[in-house]
């Protein structure tokens, strides 16, 4: 049994059966991998910090060494990308070597990974794609080969380190960087980080080289983010355009658009991180509902479906990856709601015993399943409350769902978990 929300109608067909929405639908893409916007007015301070550190390199300098702060979805990857680009391209036309290493860290949780992936890089310049990460060496021996190969390439080389927060405060990496001074090369760095306070960790001899010039993107509002709407979907469907020449929502005219589609969608995604990312993704998911319901029409309704519907899929992720004991005890919570008893913590425990019992689980004590519980809390799951008993009777605390979880969506993520799953309905409905 499925307890997940209904999305707009939907009914099979065939591929190709009708006409569809969209133009391009690519450009409704989030990743910058499969669509680049090639301009970011919303961004034009930024870039032009962005262009001043690179500028040097057209006067036969070396780049300024930059670091690039902001949360996720505010376009520092884009810029830094448009600006790099629009280097390269000078380069090319003038005659001038340059080369422009675009190295993503995330999931590199150290120096030493990201060296290893830094010299697979250089070498593809050389050798073209197919070649191994360096592996079993100590990384001063993992640095000079990056230093190696950096000489080898002479020129001018641009290191892009996307995400540089993942290696913690491992700096290793960013210090000899910051100090390298290869023959016959012009090295400049960029660190693109989503962690404000990465300079902190740094030490201070790497602050002092690198963080020389920092860039900031502060998050966009709803306005930057209705026209950065407006624009991709000028491109990406049909029927849909500016007029007058202005690339603002205010002169946007759409066949497929309701007039409110995109400021829902903008308003939504600005009240949490004004991501633009998670805009167009939300934009995205309602454009495919409509468009796969055949209404020919993008609405509110499916900015709201579209809204509920991928705010559900992350939380059954995010549940589906809990451990056995918190999933039990987040079922407790959710018994206790949809029948009306109470979330008290002693309470719950004695449906959690119940519960181990009948699976054959392992029984947690009070006070440890009490922390399994708090850890849903801080996985915002859960909401926790400190009620007094009375006079004289101390302190308890009461859980609850947090207010956005829709407790449907929490009982598909339980169904689907093979020890818990089949007494999801019998605990739910007793």
């Amino acid at each position: 049994m499925k307890y997940g929300v209904d999305t707009p109608g939907k009914m099979t067909q065939g591929f190709g059966d009708r006409d569809t929405i969209y133009e391009d639908i690519d450009v409704l893409e989030a990743d910058v991998g499969k669509y680049k916007p090639t301009d970011l007015p919303e961004r034009e301070e930024e870039l032009d910090k962005i262009h001043m550190a690179l500028r040097p390199v057209t006067m036969d300098g070396s780049p300024r060494d930059i670091l690039v702060y902001g949360p996720t979805g505010q376009g520092k990857t884009a810029g830094v990308q448009l600006k790099s680009e629009q280097l390269q391209e000078w380069a090319n036309q003038e005659g001038v070597q340059l080369e422009i290493i675009h190295l993503p860290c995330k999931g590199a949780d150290r120096s030493y990974h990201v060296l290893t992936r830094l010299v697979k890089e250089l070498r593809e310049v050389r050798k073209g794609q197919g070649v191994d990460e360096p592996s079993g060496y100590q990384r001063k021996r993992l640095f000079e080969m990056v230093l190696n190969e950096l000489e080898t390439i002479g020129g001018t080389v641009i290191i892009i380190l996307d995400e540089i927060d993942a290696i913690g405060e491992d700096d290793y990496i960013l210090y000899e960087l910051s100090r390298a001074n290869p023959d016959d090369v012009k090295i400049g760095i960029i660190g693109i980080t989503n962690d404000l306070q990465f300079r902190n960790n740094l030490d201070a001899d790497v602050r002092s080289s690198l963080g020389q010039r920092e860039i900031t993107f502060n998050p966009y509002n709803a306005n930057h983010l209705q026209n950065i709407l407006a624009r991709r979907t000028a491109q990406a469907l049909r029927d849909t355009h500016f007029e007058d020449g202005d690339e603002d929502f205010t002169h946007l005219k759409s066949g497929v658009l309701e007039d409110g589609t995109i400021p829902l969608t903008a308003s939504l995604a600005a009240q949490e991180t004004g991501d633009a990312r998670q805009a167009i993704e939300l934009l995205s998911y309602a454009c495919d509902l409509a468009d796969d319901e055949g209404v020919g029409m993008v609405g509110e309704r499916h900015v709201r479906a579209a809204k509920e519907e991928i705010e559900r899929e992350a939380l059954i992720d995010t549940i589906g990856a809990e451990t056995t004991q918190r999933k039990i005890a987040l079922l407790t919570v959710v018994s206790a709601e949809m029948n009306d008893a109470t979330g008290e913590t002693t309470a719950l425990h004695q449906l959690y015993s119940d519960l181990c019992e009948y699976i054959d689980a392992n029984e947690l004590k009070q006070h440890t399943f009490r922390e399994k519980l708090n850890d849903l809390v801080h996985s915002n799951v859960l909401s926790k409350d400190r009620h007094g008993r009375g006079r004289g009777q101390g302190m308890s605390n009461m859980y609850t769902l947090a207010g956005d979880v829709n407790p449907r969506s929490v009982l598909d993520a339980l169904e689907d978990d093979s020890r818990v799953g089949h007494i999801v309905e019998a605990c739910v409905f007793s």
